[in-house]
């Protein structure tokens, strides 16, 4: 039987959102014997344990992987973050036994079943993900791809919700290949491992309906999202929480209200939850033009 498993990557400041990405995908899950993990980058005993508090009042099994940045990384602290390096280095410490990996930024939550993802047939291929948001954006999207050295006329994908055949990534050494890619060319690289991994991995991945990885610009075009993905700086645990994702930031408060973690989230005020809506029908508002473009392409995707 494939041996698969959900993994999220975090630091300590990301720790209460990441162990409810996790709580989220378990809770939308009904195939047994999915393995969770959390890479913890430099957690403290102390830090551990509340994550494996949390999972015991949720009644799951939270494995935490430790983690430190490689020297061959430290090249690139202070422009990519601890959480963003550790991605490329995963591959390292992921237990031999997976097959089938579900790696999630920690800014993501389960809404629907997500066992699908699990049986899905990947066709040979090591990685199935969903187009990033740009790809709506021909103009962007190529001047995104030339400067990584991708090429134009490709697909380019979001990595917060990636899909991957682990026995395939292994065999290829294709987390070792993206690592190689990050050393020659970091520089170039605005979206960090994103930018990374679509090198590696370019032309050669299976595409995703976007209700995999419903990032927060396709929200009005995804009719029942699977995923939701917090893309952007305002998150639901936020004061500035956007107006969109009020209902999730319920979700948080909820989750973390019985643990050490509680005060993680941060409510908006009643002012500030008027003046989310008028901002957010502003926008609307404003980026008709954007919004069409984005209709078009991810509704026919």
């Amino acid at each position: 039987m494939q041996q698969s498993a959900v993994i999220v990557c975090s630091d300590v400041n990301m720790l209460p959102a990441a162990c409810c990405t996790l709580l989220s995908v378990k809770r939308n899950l009904a195939k047994a014997g999915v393995e969770f993990l959390l890479l913890g980058i430099d957690l403290k005993p102390n830090e551990v344990g509340e994550v494996e508090s949390f999972a015991r009042l949720n009644d799951m099994t939270i494995t935490v992987l430790p983690y430190a940045t490689p020297d061959a990384g430290l090249q690139a602290r202070g422009r990519w973050s601890a959480a963003t390096l550790a991605r490329l280095y995963m591959d390292l410490q992921i237990p031999e036994n997976i097959e089938r990996l579900l790696y999630l930024d920690a800014d993501v939550l389960a809404v629907a079943s997500v066992d699908e993802l699990f049986t899905r047939d990947l066709h040979g291929k090591a990685l199935a993900a969903v187009d990033d948001y740009v790809m709506a954006f021909p103009e962007k999207a190529g001047a995104r791809q030339r400067k990584i050295g991708m090429g134009e006329g490709g697909r380019y994908f979001n990595a917060g919700v990636l899909l991957f055949d682990w026995s395939v990534c292994r065999a290829k050494g294709l987390f070792a290949k993206t690592r190689e890619i990050f050393e020659e060319r970091s520089h170039l690289f605005e979206n960090n491992d994103q930018d990374a991994l679509n090198v590696t991995f370019n032309g050669d991945w299976l595409v995703l309906d976007p209700c995999w990885n419903t990032q927060t610009g396709l929200l009005p075009f995804v009719a029942r999202p699977a995923i939701l993905h917090f893309t952007g700086r305002k998150k639901p645990w936020q004061p500035t929480v956007p107006w969109v994702h009020r209902q999730m930031a319920n979700r948080y408060v909820e989750d973390l209200r019985n643990t050490p973690w509680a005060s993680f989230c941060k409510q908006p005020s009643a002012a500030g939850r008027v003046g989310g809506f008028f901002s957010h029908v502003g926008k609307q508002i404003g980026g008709l033009t954007r919004l069409a473009r984005m209709r078009a392409y991810f509704s026919n995707s």
